[in-house]
């Protein structure tokens, strides 16, 4: 029997992307277990051509000129055409831009819940499905299911990304308290709320007592399949998957390399890293600046499955973690993808107990992202396994529990509770 889901998300179908690869793995598996999909999304990603989906921009300067820019980047390859372009067709909201940035200090997202309210709620009336659910990093998504379920009757699961109370999320007094007061909102409005690791929903449930509707649910990842399976070659060869930027950046890795250098100086020809994503100006800078040439390797942002067939074929892969609090409550959502890999993994985690016994609990070398010693006693630790043979051969890692199949079974089951208490 086929039931019917409105999904809202801002972002989906942006390829290496992982608040879209979020909802995106997931759809296949909805359809499987019999649900037909009615998505709601932002113009930022491409259309599906096999489902129902609705594309809803920004209604403010800030909204518009942020989807804009993913428009041209889908459209224009080299960064000269990107700034000429963006230029020329932002120049009438760049004055309206501004004074919306001096009145509010809200992320760019926060005007898509007007526009995707209103869709949402026509949606609700027009399909009726079962269950609204809301995914995704921007609280917009939220705000227009909270909405569209309110009016309607039809039972809210919000599932919260990152929390959307945390340090970087609120960069002022008003805007905490507003998340604040849109998080409790939207907590007692839905039927049940879901966040992605069990210390995020313990700080939801103590900002929030009362509300029993919170759990936990781990993201998952899909099981790459078959993989082209690389050799084993005179180098140890780590290889990074994500962004580096802020506090998440090479510093103390690099530090922690200065040392075993100086303490054996052969280990210099002994490794290498590829890195693969964006990197920002400043771990750029240090790249630049590092002094052994041939170990380090930028090889920029590819494209998912790309990533997927160089993890496999890496020696070890590295995770280095946001050194700020809202590491302390998130998983990276590479993780899961490393852990299906079967490659080894030195995590760079900054004190995260739940992360750490996950990783732990596969065997894999978990050390603090901010204690340099730590980080050079993991890499000879790693090295030393490296050396001895004791690493798994590439394509014959066992496969990890963590599947977006699983987590999809489970928004099932809680959308079935919802539904029997209507």
């Amino acid at each position: 029997m086929t039931t019917q889901w409105l999904i809202i998300s801002y972002f989906a179908h942006i390829d290496a992307m992982a608040p879209s690869h979020h909802v995106d793995d997931r759809i296949p598996f909805f359809r499987e277990k019999g649900v037909a999909v009615d998505l709601l999304s932002s113009p930022c990603g491409i259309p599906y051509g096999d489902l129902s989906h609705t594309r809803i921009p920004s209604p403010a300067p800030s909204g518009i000129r942020y989807e804009a820019r993913y428009f041209l980047r889908r459209r224009t390859k080299k960064r000269f055409w990107f700034k000429f372009w963006e230029t020329l067709l932002l120049l009438p909201v760049y004055p309206f831009y501004f004074v919306e940035k001096l009145l509010l200090r809200l992320d760019s997202t926060w005007s898509w819940f007007l526009t995707a309210s209103l869709s949402a709620l026509v949606l609700a009336i027009r399909k009726r499905p079962a269950v609204i659910y809301s995914t995704g990093g921007p609280v917009s998504a939220h705000i227009a299911a909270m909405v569209a379920s309110r009016i309607t009757k039809i039972p809210h699961i919000a599932e919260f990304q990152d929390p959307l109370v945390h340090q970087y999320a609120a960069p002022g007094k008003f805007e905490r308290h507003f998340i604040e007061k849109v998080e409790r909102a939207i907590l007692r409005t839905a039927a049940a709320s879901v966040f992605l690791t069990k210390k995020a929903a313990e700080n939801a449930a103590r900002r929030n007592p009362g509300i029993k509707n919170i759990t936990c649910i781990y993201a998952g990842a899909v099981p790459p399949g078959a993989m082209p399976c690389g050799e084993r070659g005179p180098t140890l060869r780590i290889a990074h998957f994500g962004s580096l930027g802020g506090s998440r950046n090479l510093n103390s890795f690099f530090d922690a390399l200065f040392m075993l250098f100086r303490e054996d100086p052969s280990l210099a020809g002994a490794l290498t890293l590829d890195l693969y994503g964006n990197n920002s100006r400043e771990v750029s800078r240090r790249m630049e600046q590092f002094p052994l040439k041939g170990i380090l390797a930028a090889k920029g942002k590819v494209k998912r499955q790309k990533a997927l067939e160089a993890m496999s074929r890496a020696d070890l892969l590295l995770l280095i973690q946001n050194t700020d609090d809202v590491s302390f409550e998130t998983i990276p959502s590479k993780v899961y993808e490393y852990l299906h890999t079967g490659r080894p993994v030195l995590a760079l985690v900054y004190r995260n107990r739940e992360l750490q016994s996950m990783l732990e609990e596969s065997g894999h070398v978990v050390v603090q992202a901010d204690n340099a010693v730590e980080i050079a006693q993991g890499l000879k630790t790693c090295i030393a396994r490296w050396r001895e043979n004791a690493f798994p051969l590439p394509c014959t890692g066992t496969s990890s529990p963590y599947t977006v199949e699983r987590a999809v079974g489970e928004l099932m089951r809680l959308a079935q509770s919802a539904r029997r208490e209507e």
